[in-house]
């Protein structure tokens, strides 16, 4: 959360223990603001999250008296219609959302998906695959799906599986590979695509399946152990749509590198130089580690015959010459250790909404009482928040946090930040009636410092400023740039020794810099030593603070003088007895 939450200096943390279990137990009022019940398991929480952050616990009374104020705050918001607002509305369905969204995944579909999926590590599947397009009308849908049963036919019939592949599938490498996607690992393609490779038995084919992608029917080969995954750095010399001269020059190259190497050359610097490979080489030739499937055959055969440490000879794939060097081999990693990569796996192949959807019929079936009810997701939702909020303090207190919390920034920010900022009379006023309060901790210069390109435009500048006489500071600016426009800038400095380099010069005797940029040129206007603030702009930063805390004080002053706030003693002193905290 931001600024909105920490208002309130919360911090996630459960509270301290008056209302046990998440469950709503008997829940007394703790006090009323103009006859409306606010409870003690509110209070309760806030008090709790507040004190996480606190070295040592306050005292009930002295939050007490926190939590009545932000109370009151947050009833003016409301007053003040804030909470009607169309950029409220959608601030706060977002928070709302946010907050609803980990209750709308059915966990054991959830844990059954996650399971499913490592079970899936151990073993590389040989897969091969036929697809046509998805087609763009309903009519080509369902030619196009026909078509393909009409395949998977005659390739269960005994048809060569390769051949169909080469003459039907729009997957472009079938011309060469006759529909062969190798040894597969779980992650690379969609969930559906997965499953159908491994759950299908070993030398059949699958039903027809439906991907992003298009219509596939899947054959699913050999089993083997799953080799792990491989680290490595490489570095190549492109041939790929070169002439025959030109990858007749990559293969002298690339052998010119292997005898540096086995002569000591750093790989790492080689590659950085040498490899043509742009997503590598700037790195070393470092790739992230890779399993079975992920490279091109030869290079990952290469890869995976070295032992750690060791160096291939150049070698050539369909991109060019390679030269790979092993760095480190690892097994099928523990789950706890890829739980969260699985999870990411399912977001983006989809099979995470499967736990929603499965979530969303449960809550259909909840809600949705009669045959004739059509509740869309938004109402269940909705639905299920009331139910949370109804039963589940906790989830209650953070869905109001999130509420109360949005609206005391705002409030806040019209009634002190916003105001405070715009009313520099009332700084001022503040400043001339707390000047004691006020100092420097050094001497500081302040005035303005005039720029300018070369030494020939600062000599006009500096005679126009001679011949205007008297100009007044506050339009300084504007008279300059109004004569000189962008041949001229001017800065209002307010700076101590060491804070500005120009400054330095003019006032602490410092060395004259060579400036970057536009600006090569500088006279002093205005300017003068002072020790101590002559103006509020002098301390702008702590007399607006303190500004800010006087405009809230008034502020709280003027809620408790207008609202009636009644604290049930009783249930007070029940709070403090199980704290053992204030009097």
């Amino acid at each position: 959360m931001n600024l909105r939450k920490s208002l309130f200096v919360l911090a996630m943390g459960m509270g301290v223990a008056l209302v046990a279990d998440g469950k709503k137990p008997s829940d007394p009022v703790l006090m009323t603001i103009d006859g409306k019940d606010v409870r003690l398991s509110e209070f309760d929480y806030l008090y709790g999250k507040n004190n996480m952050q606190q070295q040592s616990p306050v005292a009930v009374d002295e939050y007490l008296d926190m939590f009545i104020a932000y109370k009151l705050k947050v009833a003016d918001a409301i007053a003040a219609g804030i909470d009607t607002t169309a950029a409220f509305r959608k601030e706060y369905e977002g928070y709302r959302l946010d907050l609803v969204r980990p209750y709308l995944t059915d966990k054991d579909e959830e844990e059954r998906l996650i399971s499913e999926a490592y079970s899936h590590y151990p073993v590389e599947v040989e897969a091969s695959h036929i697809m046509v397009a998805l087609g763009k009308t309903p009519e080509e849908r369902e030619k196009n799906k026909a078509l393909l049963d009409s395949i998977r036919t005659a390739a269960v019939g005994g048809a060569d599986f390769a051949a169909l592949a080469r003459k039907y599938s729009i997957d472009r490498s079938a011309s060469r590979n006759g529909g062969s996607m190798g040894y597969i690992t779980p992650g690379r393609f969609p969930y559906v695509f997965e499953k159908a490779a491994y759950d299908t038995p070993e030398g059949e084919i699958s039903p027809v399946i439906e991907t992003p992608f298009g219509f596939h029917i899947v054959r699913s080969g050999a089993r083997r152990a799953a080799t792990g995954e491989v680290l490595a750095q490489h570095i190549l010399k492109l041939t790929q749509g070169k002439t025959p001269e030109e990858q007749a020059r990559a293969k002298t190259q690339i052998d010119s590198i292997y005898t540096l190497i086995k002569g000591g050359a750093d790989f790492s610097d080689l590659a950085r130089r040498e490899s043509e490979d742009p997503g590598s080489a700037k790195n070393g030739g470092m790739l992230p580690w890779f399993g079975a499937g992920r490279m091109v055959p030869e290079f990952e055969k290469a890869a995976f015959a070295l032992a750690d440490s060791a160096v291939s000879e150049p070698f050539q794939t369909s991109y060019g010459y390679h030269i790979v060097k092993t760095l480190g081999h690892r097994g099928v990693p523990a789950l706890d250790d890829v739980r969260q990569q699985i999870m990411g796996m399912m977001q983006r192949d989809g099979r995470a909404q499967l736990p929603y959807r499965k979530k969303m019929d449960e809550l259909r079936a909840r809600f949705q009482t009669s045959p004739s009810d059509s509740l869309s997701e938004n109402e269940l939702i909705d639905l299920e928040t009331e139910r949370l909020a109804a039963e589940d303090t906790d989830f209650a207190n953070l869905l109001r946090e999130y509420h109360d919390g949005m609206l005391l920034f705002e409030i806040s920010n019209r009634k002190i930040w916003e105001g405070a900022a715009k009313d520099t009379e009332g700084i001022e006023k503040y400043f001339e009636a707390h000047r004691g309060d006020y100092s420097l901790a050094e001497p500081k210069y302040k005035g303005f410092m005039i720029y300018t390109p070369n030494d020939s435009m600062m000599t006009v500048v500096r005679e126009y400023v001679a011949a205007a006489g008297d100009i007044n500071p506050d339009s300084i600016g504007v008279v300059l740039k109004r004569q000189f426009d962008k041949d001229v800038r001017i800065e209002r400095v307010l700076a101590a020794k060491g804070d500005n380099r120009v400054v330095d010069v003019v006032a602490f005797g410092g060395e004259r810099p060579d400036l970057p940029g536009k600006w090569k040129c500088w006279m002093p206007w205005n300017g003068r030593m002072i020790e101590a603030p002559e103006e509020a702009a002098d301390v702008r930063g702590a007399v607006t603070t303190d500004y800010q805390a006087e405009l809230e004080r008034e502020w709280v002053e003027q809620l408790r003088a207008t609202h009636k706030v009644k604290v049930n003693k009783k249930v007070l002193k029940s709070v403090k007895q199980h704290l053992n905290v204030g009097r």
